[in-house]
């Protein structure tokens, strides 16, 4: 028996800062733009010219660059999620990680035995008012949270039948990308993005980059307010997507029966998370995901069955899951009419 996989589960953490790194230098960036040799890369960012060339084609190993020559140019992935110019830009989804989740990450031992949470350290509402607060980390949870509406927004658009419904709201949905990029892929469709006051100045920053010159701005609006005291929009769907698992069972229950009693007869809530198997066995991303929820806000992810529960107490008529990628699974709950 090999030690090759231990091996390559202990050192995963070079590829990952070989990323951040990229990243967070503008590399990637740079690269978008135009292929480059080392010795422009090493001039441009002044890297150290000994280790420019190893950090370049360390890259190139990843698949994330690719030299032709003596040039390095983005490879597939770079060119599709790295390219801040493009729609599927995914590169404040992935800072976010480095910035606030790889170093509470580094506290694990400690986070087991204490159980302690950061919100917990804070109180919550310091948690939520220093995010909200700082207006330089507002934007950088705004953008982080694009990075899963660019990742989710497609197969979300594609796997749920829009055809009958004509408006919907995400709750929970930060400064307003999936909404927007819904509403985009069905043009029949009129949504709202339904989030705390502070984010409302990015939803309409982000409308005029997303609108262009389609009606898109027409067909989508912000509501502010908390969707465990306010009244919530007046649509025929709600979203809840990786909103679940920010918080305990009892406030899930909460909002899953808030919908349920504000939604229309016949309306319909989708729930999204990173959701764990039913066994327990096979879901790794789900469940590593749990732990990280613990370690940041105290909360958790939860089985499939668990929230088919809750959509079932609250009333809901379910229908299967279904998987949106990878990493996410999407619950159907119906609202009789």
């Amino acid at each position: 028996m090999s030690a090759t996989p231990l091996v390559r589960t202990a050192t995963g953490f070079f590829q990952a800062q070989a990323l951040f790194a990229g990243i967070e230098l503008g590399l990637f960036a740079r690269i978008c733009a135009a292929p480059a040799t080392a010795e422009e890369i090493q001039r441009e960012f002044g890297l150290h010219p000994k280790l420019t060339s190893d950090y370049l084609d360390s890259l190139v190993a990843m698949d994330l660059l690719a030299r032709n020559g003596s040039a390095y140019k983005a490879g597939p992935l770079t060119a599709t999620y790295l390219d801040p110019r493009r729609p599927e830009y995914i590169g404040g989804f992935l800072a976010h990680n480095q910035r606030r989740l790889y170093p509470a990450w580094g506290k694990l031992p400690d986070f087991l035995r204490s159980g302690e949470s950061l919100v917990q350290q804070l109180s919550e509402a310091d948690f939520t008012e220093g995010l909200y607060a700082d207006p330089t980390r507002t934007r950088h949870f705004a953008d982080a949270m694009d990075g899963y509406a660019v990742l989710l927004g497609r197969p979300l658009a594609e796997r749920y039948a829009w055809d009958t419904v004509k408006s919907f709201t995400d709750l929970g949905g930060c400064r307003g990308l999936l909404t927007m990029r819904l509403a985009a892929a069905h043009p029949h469709l009129r949504g709202v993005t339904f989030d705390l006051p502070p984010l409302e100045p990015l939803f309409d920053e982000l409308i005029e980059k997303e609108g262009g010159e389609s009606d898109l701005r027409d067909r989508v609006s912000y509501q502010a307010g908390s969707f465990f005291t306010d009244d919530l929009p007046d649509t025929q769907v709600y979203i809840f997507g990786h909103v679940l698992h920010d918080w305990a069972d009892e406030r899930r229950r909460a909002l899953v029966n808030r919908a349920f009693e504000q939604l229309p007869p016949g309306g319909t809530l989708l729930i999204y998370d990173s959701m764990i198997d039913d066994e327990r066995r096979d879901a790794a991303f789900g469940l590593l995901m749990s732990l990280n929820m613990a370690m940041i806000s105290g909360s958790s992810e939860y089985t499939v069955a668990e929230g088919l529960g809750w959509l079932k107490e609250a009333g809901f008529e379910v229908r299967p899951p279904v998987a949106l990628n990878e990493l996410s699974t999407l619950l159907i709950g119906d609202k009789p009419v």
